[in-house]
């Protein structure tokens, strides 16, 4: 670099000036020489003071390109000597003490940094991942509670809705049998003012459970509101229905319930009203309510079933 440096200052400076005073010059004395030795000789003393003004104009013409070549180039040579300075400032970072270029030097910061850059950039992922992961974790929860009944852990009434819609369509799609289940408990209401709405919460509570236990996987349970309970049984006639819902109303008739301090309650029952689904989706919870409060009329643990 010093020598680059050193010959951009120096040679190339002298070289180049050098050049161009010689090929501004050498025109010049080649003229006059040919007018001397050519043109004065054939010409008549009177002639030579009339030329003299012609050979001035035309000296000065033939230097006006050298003198703008200078100034030019001056200018472009001064640039060049910047540009190399500049060069050679920046080259010291990279040239030891020994003039010798640090490439293990200057790869290790390189890669010193990448770690760096890389370091916080994992930390940023697994931040994102946490954050990710929790998100994914609350949405989980809030569509849970969306879709489940608080106390028994049920499925609430809008998720019987939505799931009504599903296997209706599944059984018009399929031409698959489809039957429903209404559920209330028999003088609930008097089991609640006289223990309270705590040993009221923990017999709805029960009874989920024992619903929960006592139908298929493939079936769905839910809270249809208060002491009402609903179960959907895919793939399932009338018949096999009702069996579901003997065996449970049995269950419960059987249960000894408790209040919050352990005291036995009186016997509770419910009441079951069995629907199958023919077609039409409004007809077939209808149905199924309107042999709910059949039930319930006829007496407590009872089951009335479409015919």
């Amino acid at each position: 670099m010093a020598l680059f440096t050193s010959l951009m200052h120096e040679n190339f400076r002298k070289n180049f000036f050098a050049f161009l005073f010689l090929s501004s010059i050498f025109p010049l004395l080649l003229l006059i020489f040919i007018i001397y030795q050519q043109v004065i000789p054939v010409i008549m003393p009177d002639q030579i003071n009339s030329l003299k003004g012609v050979f001035t104009y035309g000296v000065l013409v033939m230097l006006s390109p050298f003198f703008l070549s200078f100034a030019l180039g001056s200018k472009w040579i001064s640039s060049i000597e910047t540009i190399s300075e500049d060069i050679e400032s920046k080259s010291v970072q990279l040239i030891g003490e020994k003039g010798e270029f640090n490439v293990e030097n200057e790869f290790e910061n390189i890669q010193q940094n990448f770690n760096v850059l890389h370091d916080e950039f994992q930390n940023k992922i697994n931040e994102l991942n946490e954050v990710s992961i929790k998100l994914i974790d609350s949405n989980s929860k809030f569509k849970k509670l969306a879709l489940t009944d608080e106390l028994t852990s049920l499925y609430n009434r809008r998720s019987f809705d939505l799931r009504l819609i599903e296997e209706t369509s599944r059984a018009n799609r399929y031409k698959q049998e489809l039957s429903l289940i209404m559920i209330d408990i028999d003088d609930f209401k008097r089991h609640n003012d006289t223990f309270g709405h705590q040993t009221g919460d923990k017999l709805l509570e029960e009874l989920a459970d024992m619903i929960r236990e006592s139908i298929r996987e493939s079936d769905s349970a839910f809270r249809y509101g208060g002491d009402e309970f609903a179960v959907l049984l895919p793939v399932c006639d009338i018949k096999n229905a009702e069996h579901v819902a003997k065996k449970l109303v049995e269950k419960v008739s059987i249960h000894q319930f408790e209040n919050v301090e352990g005291q036995r309650l009186d016997k509770v029952t419910i009441s079951c009203g069995v629907a199958c689904y023919k077609g039409k989706l409004e007809a077939f919870v209808a149905e199924a309510d309107k042999y709910l409060f059949a039930a319930k009329a006829s007496g407590k643990g009872l089951i009335v079933t479409q015919k």
